[in-house]
Parts: structure tokens; sequence; C-alpha cells
């Protein structure tokens, strides 16, 4: 259960990510006068998830958990009132909301299918999602790492959406609760349920379930706030703000006293008699090989040292093959693929963590017609000099890349545009500078963009491209800026 433990670490981390910063400069919490001019009553009717503690459940009429915490700290600083509007299951609480038997869900996560009925306030709350199994299944990597096993998974929930449209081949086999779906788990009725971290650990300890493991994270992970009635979606500004000045010790305390993750250590004592019967063996067998092990000892040293020489030979072979393998042979510089790949990570860190990044294409042109003196070595050597100029200007946490031909890319993580248009200037303002470049009659035309919400790589770098070309009809040395 060492596993648990840590994922519990990283649900805490990341909910702390969300906590502002108590300034003051911070917005005063809304007023009750605020709330009655949005409702008439100041109260709002809400829906649960019945059984996923310690998130949120109902427990003798009552509503319990983290969520429950949560809104009684938002409707002291707002005077709104929750009216609870219990529900069998969550599938029903999504319908009681969609039919307008009531007025928010209170902890979901963002899907498209729920925009159609609902708007959402910030996340409050962030946790993992873990893939379990039986003992004895191996480690799995993500959905892409269940194969042909069945997937039980709560109907309702957004890993269904995500699932199938992103895994559609994967089997899956709705279930009404965690709870029920650990049951079932035990029972054989599917191969890996998809949970919650903190819940399905709860449901674990509480049932005394012994024969199943975390064998993987689920993402995407949750991130979860409140959920209205597109009705009454005027009151999330104030929800919003209520949420944005919880303190942040108040979150930690909120989750310190829902998260019962415990590592459960046990005594197996056949593997311990099993062990000394092991080592008493060994004991045995050492003595009666004593003299027969001298024989071989020099042989061994010999192969021992032959081996050791061969992974030192494969792990510089190895090495200068990763390095070839990222790096461009001309210029030292990242080579195309490696560009794509930590494109691809920026862009999936974007939509995780909505991280803004800028990416910058440059192009070496010659300032007048000189198609007649095309000389490859001396081309070469200025790509080289661009390499240079390049790498001594843009900043560490940059990445360099020579993208294509005279094309050169410059990825520029947590960096928003406003960033990205200065370090685009210093890199023009370095190149017009460089005596070998300009005596060279070249010039570089560079195209600027940043990344927009719901973009791959090929459209990003459309756009940015489509930037450069502009730049190259502005003339020599000018920035062009992507819509």
């Amino acid at each position: 259960m060492n596993l648990i433990a840590r994922l519990s670490v990283s649900v805490l981390f990341i909910s702390l990510l969300w906590s502002p910063f108590a300034t003051a400069q911070l917005a005063q919490a809304p007023t009750s006068d605020t709330t009655s001019s949005i409702l008439p009553d100041n109260t709002i009717s809400y829906c649960v998830d019945p059984d996923w503690a310690p998130y949120e459940a109902i427990r003798n009429g009552q509503h319990i958990g983290i969520s429950a915490d949560y809104m009684r700290i938002i409707s002291d600083y707002t005077g709104i009132a929750f009216k609870l509007v219990p529900t069998e299951s969550w599938q029903e609480s999504l319908e009681f909301v969609q039919a307008g038997k009531c007025q928010m869900i209170s902890m979901l996560n963002v899907s498209d299918f729920r925009k159609q009925f609902l708007d959402f306030s910030i996340p409050y709350f962030e946790a993992p999602n873990i893939l379990v199994a039986r003992k004895g299944t191996p480690i799995l990597q993500g959905y892409a790492g269940i194969g042909n096993r069945s997937v039980g998974i709560v109907k309702g929930y957004r890993q269904v959406e995500y699932i199938t449209r992103y895994y559609p081949e994967l089997r899956l086999k709705l279930i009404k609760s965690e709870r029920e779906g650990l049951l079932q788990l035990m029972q054989g009725e599917f191969d890996v349920m998809v949970g919650s971290l903190m819940s399905v650990n709860t449901h674990i300890n509480n049932q005394n379930i012994q024969d199943v493991a975390i064998v993987g994270y689920a993402e995407p992970f949750d991130s979860l706030g409140f959920g209205v009635n597109k009705s009454i979606s005027d009151i999330l500004p104030i929800i919003n703000q209520a949420i944005a000045i919880i303190p942040e010790t108040k979150r930690v305390e909120i989750y310190r006293q829902w998260n019962d993750v415990q590592v459960r250590y046990q005594r197996d004592y056949v593997k311990l008699v099993m062990t000394l019967m092991f080592v008493l063996l060994v004991v045995i067998g050492l003595v009666w090989r004593n003299r027969t092990v001298a024989l071989y000892k020099r042989l061994m040293k010999q192969k021992n040292a032959e081996i050791e020489s061969l992974q030192t030979t494969l792990l510089d072979r190895n090495r200068t093959l990763e390095f070839l393998s990222a790096h461009d042979s001309l210029t030292g510089l990242y080579n195309r693929n490696h560009m794509i790949q930590k494109a691809e990570e920026e862009i999936s860190r974007f939509l995780r963590f909505h991280t803004r990044a800028s990416l910058i294409v440059l192009e070496l042109i010659p300032t007048k017609d000189r198609r007649h003196e095309a000389d490859p070595q001396h081309c070469e050597q200025v790509l080289k000099i661009l390499a240079s100029v390049c790498l001594a200007t843009v900043r560490e946490v940059d990445v360099v890349s020579r993208f294509s031909g005279e094309q050169f890319a410059v990825l520029c993580p947590q960096t928003n545009l406003a960033e990205g248009e200065v370090l685009a200037e210093r890199l023009i303002t370095a190149v017009t500078a460089n005596r070998d470049i300009t005596e060279a009659d070249m010039t570089v035309a560079v195209g600027l963009s940043d990344l927009k919400e719901g973009e791959g790589f090929p459209d990003w770098f459309e756009r940015t491209h489509k930037a450069l070309y502009q730049s190259k009809r502005l003339g020599v040395g000018k920035l062009a800026i992507a819509e």
C-alpha cells in the first residue's frame, strides 16, 4: 500500500496549487446582499454523489465529506443556503440536475456532455484517478496498457466519456458505485476498475479488502468544482470569488480531516518459515560446494571483467545513439523529432495546468538574390553560426532545434505571447548584429505564436509558419505574430 501513500501526498500537493495568495489586494467575500439579487431566497438546491466518501456521501440523510466542508465555508462567505436533494446514485444526481430537480452538483469534473446543461466554477480540489486490479496484475501504463482486459467504471463518471473518445477499443462495464465495483472486481466480473484514489482507499480499509492493489494511474486527474444549472449561472462569479479566498490553512485542514490513507503491514509466517528453510538449505549447499567453488573463481573473475568491458562499451554506444537520435548532425541543435516530442509534452502540460507556451520559427534568408552564388559549404557554415547565436540568446528553459533545412524552431515553455515577442526581437537583434551573417548577405525571417486551447502541434506550427511567411513579406529582420 506504499503506492497509495505516495499518491495521497500528490493529492495534497495538487490541491494546494489552487490555493490563492492571501494578500490585501484580494476582493472581499461576497455578501448576502449580492446573492439575494440573483437568488431571491438565497437558497440553492443541490445533489451529490451519495457513495463517494471521503469526497462526498450521504449518511443518515446528511451530506458529509470534503465537498460538504467546502460548501459550509462558502455559505459563511456568501450567505447562500444550500439545500440537499437526496439521490440514490451518481447517475441519478446527474439526471436530477439536468431535469432541474436540483440546481447544482457539488463536486464534479468538466466534460463536453455536462457543458450542455451546466456551467462550472473554478476547481477547489484536485485528486488523481487510479487503476485497481486483483493482486498479481502487472503495473499498467495508463489506459494504453490495459490491453484486452475489461474495465469497470461508475456510470456517469467523466472517465466514461474520456475512454469512449480516446480508447474506444476498451471493453467497459458500467457500475453503480466504486464500493460495489471493488466487490465485483474481487468476484472477477471485470479485470480492472477505474476509481478515485481517496475513495478507493476508504472502501478498501472499511471493507477489509485484501486481494486488490493499485496498478497504475488513470488520466486525466480529477479537477473538481461546482456545476450549476445554466438558469442560475449568474451565481458563479460569487462562488468563484468565495473559493478564491479560502485560506490555504483551511484547505490543508479539510484534506487532513478526510485523508485516511494508511499503510497496512501484514505478517506472513508461512513466508517466514519458507525463508528460514531456504536459508538453511543454502548454508548446507554452500558447505558442500565450498571445495568446488574455488576452482571456478578465476574463470568467473575473467568473465566478469569481460562483461564489465562490454557493458561499458554498450553504455557509451547507447549514449552516442541517444545523442544522435535527438540532435542535428550539422548544428548540434535538437532535431525535428525531439522538438515535436517536447512540444507535445508542453501541450499536455497546457491541457492539465493551463501554463502558457510560445513557439518561434526562424528561417535564414538572403538579403538579395544569391541563388547563383549558392555554396553548400558556405551555407552550412552560416547555419552553424546562426545556431550559436540562437543558443547564446535564448534562455536555459527554451528548446532550440533545427526543424528543417534553413528553418529553426524555438519552443518557449511557460511563456506568454508578450514574453515570446521580447525573446523573438532579441533574436532578430542578435542575428542582425552578427557580422558573419550580415557579410554573407543573410538575415532571418521570424514568426511567433502562442499555444491556443484545443490546438495540437501541427495546427500550432502551421499558424507560426504562416506568420513566418508574413515576416518575409514585411521585409528584412521583421517579426510577424500569428493571429
